[in-house]
């Protein structure tokens, strides 16, 4: 069992703001005799500071927390230690949490972290149930006034800021490397609709058929769950419907689109050509390697750490940052 400044206090007698003025190397006027007392009960029973418990006293936490829609996507696990890096080089430790893509679990993890006196908080939205929770997550933060940085995710407060990936771009892109391939009948695997990037990836998608002089069919629009069994049921669908092209709008639903291609004997990409979203580690591992639309994350990583650490520190800096995706050509991807 951890012993606490209060266990400290309690065996020598003195009051918990006694023992951590000592504990801490505060200023005071404690006696000698007293202050050697509290240090060496503390080495005694092994006393290690607690940070949610130096925040409560000294108002000042190192602990970050980072929340997440789900920890088994790679796309999230890149990122997360990317945070992690950044955040050890300013000297602090993150606190995780993973919703599961749930806007309930979000909502829980918002108010948890809020009630335990973290210095900050980064924030990726889940997609379901996202209509009902969206307006009362984001109430919550505001009001808080802990130093927030939303990913995707625009919302103007004064503890609030955005790093914003264009979505919307990378989709548009993804298509149109389809369409100029010669492929005109192209299906769309879009993640949950309840998420603000789930309809800008949709839009893009759209907007390079428009251009294209290529009809929209709502047809060829299937839905997922950002996993690979979302995805592999969706290709299955789409397949049947004879398209020559998949765009995943995520890698993890690209690699179900491989799964549903092999069980029915399809060769990718002479058969079908298939681009994802995120280009995770293992879009280049794959057999053939994945096409996909590169979000540059480790950038992403470092630069909310360092947002979110002048907000801590009240350092001006700009409160909007936006990236360009690109799109990475490999072997899942041919000629029609």
């Amino acid at each position: 069992m951890n012993v606490t400044l209060k266990d400290i206090a309690k065996l020598c007698g003195v009051s918990v703001a006694t023992v951590s003025l000592v504990l801490n190397n505060k200023p005071n006027r404690i006696s000698e005799t007293t202050k050697k007392k509290i240090i060496d009960t503390a080495k005694e029973h092994h006393y290690h500071p607690n940070p949610m418990a130096l925040s409560l006293v000294t108002r000042k936490s190192h602990v970050l927390g980072l929340i997440i829609p789900d920890v088994s996507n790679l796309f999230y696990n890149e990122f997360i230690r990317q945070v992690e890096l950044e955040a050890a080089k300013y000297g602090y430790t993150i606190i995780l949490g993973n919703t599961d893509e749930q806007g309930s679990r979000e909502y829980d993890y918002v108010r948890t972290f809020l009630q335990r006196g973290l210095a900050g908080c980064i924030l990726i939205h889940s997609s379901i149930e996202m209509e009902k929770y969206d307006a009362k997550i984001v109430e919550l933060v505001k009001q808080s006034k802990l130093p927030f940085v939303l990913i995707d995710r625009q919302q103007k407060a004064s503890n609030i800021k955005t790093l914003f990936i264009d979505q919307e771009l990378g989709a548009y892109l993804a298509t149109t490397h389809l369409l100029n391939l010669g492929h005109t009948k192209i299906g769309y695997i879009s993640g949950q609709m309840d998420l603000d990037l789930s309809k800008m990836r949709f839009a893009g998608y759209k907007r390079a058929l428009e251009e294209h002089n290529v009809a929209f069919d709502e047809n060829l629009v299937e839905f997922g769950d950002w996993r690979p069994e979302g995805g592999h049921q969706a290709g299955l669908r789409l397949i049947s419907k004879g398209v020559s092209g998949i765009f995943a709008a995520n890698d993890m639903m690209a690699f179900g689109v491989y799964q549903a291609a092999f069980s029915m004997a399809l060769r990718i990409p002479q058969d079908l050509s298939v681009i994802g979203f995120d280009d995770v580690s293992f879009a280049s591992v794959v057999t053939p390697g994945l096409t996909t639309i590169n979000q540059p994350m480790r950038q992403v990583g470092i630069d909310c750490v360092t947002m979110l650490v002048e907000m801590i520190t009240k350092k001006v800096s700009e409160s909007y940052k936006q990236y360009t995706p690109t799109l990475t050509v490999r072997g899942s991807t041919s000629r029609k």
